[in-house]
């Protein structure tokens, strides 16, 4: 419990808490970067492909072509919360379609 405790006190000496947050700006996504870490990253979700949406265990994770990934987990967030990060990371998950001219 001790242990705890201490974890929780240097957290809170730390780490800036609003840089968890995950915003979503027109096309564009930011977050933090590593589950661990409060710098944030944004992204361009017109540059995300499928394949680089990912979901294991709680943790999302997004990153676009040049290597910039917002990642956290779910829990960090509050129910309702974590519905609409799920709701968006189920949608940059599917394949897009392109359009056909015929």
């Amino acid at each position: 419990m001790f242990i705890v405790v201490i974890r929780a006190a240097f957290w809170a000496c730390v780490v800036d808490i609003r840089n968890f947050d995950v915003n979503v700006h027109g096309l564009t996504l930011s977050g933090p970067t590593l589950i661990f870490s409060s710098q944030p990253a944004s992204i361009d979700m017109n540059d995300v492909d499928p394949e680089f949406v990912s979901e294991w265990l709680g943790v999302f994770s997004v990153h676009d072509s040049t290597g910039k990934e917002v990642m956290a987990h779910y829990r960090y967030y509050m129910p309702e919360d974590r519905v609409l990060l799920r709701e968006l990371i189920q949608r940059l998950r599917r394949p897009r379609h392109s359009e056909s001219v015929g």
